[in-house]
């Protein structure tokens, strides 16, 4: 780290005081400064007024809840509210599969208590490499990157994708209001832009209104006569308070239009109002989960490796056919959204030279790919092969250091290496 460089800033959100400051003395001999907050309610005060290297992000709070229902909706405002910054989940021993949820979800990594100090240690060391490699894209590299993301998920093979392609060829130029569907993380705001960018308006750079946070008349009123004559995009249009959508029908034949969601149409019926819903509906474009889209998962994985090494001045290097076969099979239910977080990680933090399936973090095998349709216990069984391949090799195979950090007993470990392989 240079003279120049501030020292790594660390936010662990944790109700437990004493782990946290047993984290901070951690940290502190590392050079880096480690600030506690007892609850996501208390992060955000500091994350408004403070400038955070990596976040350490406890799953649970209320007492006796191991769900981690709470740390994942902090887990979704947080990556909602800054792309870049690394977020660490912490978790309990047997919360494994709950830990691999996370980082699907979009969390760097995680730590299992008690943890290893090394394991915490290089843990956060990464995350902030993470976060300061990201940051230090000029932000007309990333929006180079986002146009790009967009051209190629426009150009998909998936039949779904073709269908939307051609809509939006027709519609475009029309200012015919356009409702885009899907699941999250399925790429619905990049095709709003897609679509923007082939309209009439598109000179001017369209409004984007994010109807989750929308809870006063002003911010409504000041949005719209922004966007008088142009584009309006309304991302999730059915988190609009319900005392607002009235209001919002009313002012929309000033704009073209375009709102996202990712409710059905018999969910919207219930949501909106019928007057918003009227106006925003015209044309309907449905973008499949990423699971639909076949041959079309291996291709935006190569993409991404392609674009990430460029972005951050890393070797292009393969996908190799264990971990190609595995991106191929999984269910990614976080869509294009964590297969591109999956990929990202791995350029950034993957050692071979190549890419392979220890670098990718997620729930797939080592051996054959497993079907699509596969139980709820081998999902976890695949997650936890992983877990413990990944631990064995960062800790040379030692497998007391390789026990200390995934929460088990030698003897707990010794019985899963026997009954994976390993």
């Amino acid at each position: 780290m240079s003279n120049d460089t501030p020292p790594p800033a660390i936010l662990f959100i944790d109700d437990d005081a004493d782990i946290v400051k047993a984290a901070r003395l951690l940290l502190e001999r590392r050079g880096m400064t480690l600030t506690g907050a007892a609850s996501p309610d208390a992060a955000w005060p500091l994350l408004a007024e403070n400038h955070y290297d990596a976040i350490l992000l406890d799953l649970n709070f209320a007492r006796g809840r191991t769900s981690g229902a709470e740390g994942f909706a902090m887990l979704d405002r947080l990556t909602a509210a800054d792309r870049d910054l690394a977020v660490v989940v912490i978790t309990g021993h047997s919360g494994i599969n709950i830990a691999v949820q996370a980082m699907r979800a979009g969390a760097a990594d995680f730590v299992i208590k008690p943890w290893g100090n090394e394991r915490l240690l290089t843990t956060v060391e990464r995350a902030v490499a993470l976060t300061r490699a990201r940051r230090s894209v000029a932000p007309a590299d990333a929006d180079a990157d986002a146009d790009a993301d967009a051209d190629r998920l426009i150009l998909g093979e998936a039949p779904a994708i073709q269908t939307a392609r051609e809509r939006i060829r027709r519609v475009a130029e029309t200012p015919a209001p356009v409702l885009i569907r899907g699941p999250a993380g399925s790429g619905k705001s990049l095709f709003a832009e897609v679509l923007h960018h082939a309209s009439a308006h598109a000179e001017r750079p369209p409004t984007l209104l994010a109807c989750a946070a929308v809870s006063e008349m002003t911010t409504l009123e000041t949005t719209l006569a922004r966007a008088k004559g142009g584009t309006l995009i309304l991302d999730a249009v059915d988190t609009l308070a319900p005392e607002l959508q009235l209001q919002l029908a009313t002012c929309l034949a000033q704009t073209r239009p375009i709102a996202t969601s990712r409710c059905d149409r018999a969910a919207l019926a219930q949501t909106l109002a019928p007057d918003l819903l009227y106006r925003v509906n015209t044309i309907e474009i449905d973008l499949p989960p990423l699971a639909e889209r076949g041959e079309d998962i291996l291709r935006l994985a190569r993409y991404f490796a392609e674009r990430f090494a460029g972005r951050y001045g890393k070797p292009p290097r393969p996908i190799s056919q264990t971990a190609a076969a595995a991106i191929t099979a999984d269910r990614w239910p976080d869509n294009v959204r964590g297969l591109r977080q999956a990929v990202e990680r791995a350029v950034l933090l993957g050692t071979g030279d190549q890419l392979d399936l220890v670098d990718f973090q997620f729930e797939a095998d080592a051996q054959a790919p497993i079907p699509r349709a596969m139980t709820s216990s081998l999902n976890l069984e695949r997650s936890e092969r992983l877990l413990v391949e990944a631990a064995l090799k960062r800790n040379g195979f030692n497998v007391s250091r390789a026990a200390a950090e995934l929460g088990l007993t030698r003897a707990a470990l010794y019985r899963r290496m026997a009954k994976y392989g390993l």
